[in-house]
């Protein structure tokens, strides 16, 4: 149970975290579901987020699921069988976000801004009937967007398929409450806070990335001891 508190805290947090980011990113396809449905704009809205809501944690279920795997089954080939051997006692998985967040440091400050999701392709289910317009919401799991990335890599660390799960539930549960909310309201976060949230970026994924790194070498400890 404190696992699970944990993990919905942490994907709470990184929900609120992506909030200007979203806003500024993803605002626009929000507002094309408004538009192409404006008759019943709020409606189409809720079913598109809902969308999102089931793609997040679907794909929360995958990447905690393999994030499971590399504890349990590349242990068995990195390591040896012996249980004193100190990658034994480390969830290995926590390594993928730290890295994964060094790397998205890294391009984001090389590129000096973060890389607007794609949705050309997503324009067939904007303008589909509402059940199309669920399965776009969903789709949108697979777009290119570092913030994304970032919870995915997060959702690995979890080490459970169902933590996982739970993680990008709180995460896409928490986001888009506020872009709901913000899109019928007719409100969006002000420029300058995308701006800032955009130099400060790559800052909070450093400190994701040496926190992740932080934990791998507390779980060596016991096993070294």
């Amino acid at each position: 149970m404190k696992e699970l508190i944990a993990t919905i805290i942490a994907g709470s947090a990184l929900g609120w975290v992506a909030i200007p980011h979203c806003y500024a990113m993803c605002g626009p396809l929000h507002v094309s579901v408004c538009a192409l449905h404006r008759e019943k704009s709020l409606k189409a809205l809720s079913l598109f987020n809902l969308g999102r809501v089931v793609g997040y944690t679907l794909a929360g279920l995958l990447f905690g699921a393999f994030g499971e795997f590399v504890n349990v089954g590349m242990a068995h080939y990195c390591c040896p069988t012996s249980s004193t051997h100190p990658l034994r006692g480390a969830l290995l998985s926590l390594l993928f976000p730290a890295i994964m967040m060094f790397f998205i440091a890294g391009y984001t400050f090389r590129k000096k801004k973060l890389k607007a999701p794609g949705g050309n392709w997503l324009a067939k289910f904007f303008s589909g009937g509402l059940g199309k317009l669920t399965a776009g919401g969903a789709c949108t799991a697979l777009i290119p967007c570092g913030m994304l990335y970032a919870a995915f890599a997060m959702a690995i660390g979890t080490g459970t398929w169902w933590l996982g799960g739970a993680f990008m539930l709180a995460f896409v549960i928490t986001q888009t409450f506020f872009m709901q909310l913000g899109i019928s309201l007719g409100r969006l976060v002000d420029k300058k806070w995308g701006a800032r949230f955009e130099k400060a970026f790559p800052w909070i994924c450093l400190a994701i990335g040496i926190f992740y790194i932080t934990l791998f070498i507390l779980k060596l400890t016991p096993s070294i001891q």
